[in-house]
């Protein structure tokens, strides 16, 4: 499922879209702990989290994650905006918290791989 795909499935809105267009989603990253983060994404990573900074957005491109995926509806900020359209990273807003955010995904993507989505 592709990164523009799963922001409609969860009900995500898309404020920056990223360059990585028809990127397939095979990992997601859910948590705030960077240290992590570098040791667990990859290029086809979503990382969801509750950090709206460009600090994450920094890391993403460090880790060439392309998209992320910020949680209970926080806006980002305008650093965290710039950051990710320069690099070309999707940035979403979910509506709802972390854990119902990870539990959409899951949805979505075990649908998709049954072949219902």
């Amino acid at each position: 499922m592709t990164l523009e795909q799963l922001a409609d499935s969860i009900g995500a809105a898309v404020q920056t879209p990223g360059t990585g267009t028809g990127i397939d989603v095979d990992q997601v990253y859910a948590g705030d702990r960077i240290s992590d983060l570098l040791n667990a994404a990859g290029d086809h990573a979503l990382l969801v989290s509750n950090l709206a900074g460009g600090h994450l957005t920094r890391v993403a491109e460090l880790m060439d994650i392309p998209g992320i995926c910020l949680v209970q509806g926080q806006t980002p900020d305008a650093d965290m905006t710039a950051a990710a359209r320069g690099h070309g990273t999707l940035l979403m807003v979910s509506p709802v918290g972390l854990f119902e955010t990870c539990g959409r995904i899951y949805r979505a993507l075990s649908q998709r791989e049954a072949g219902q989505g």
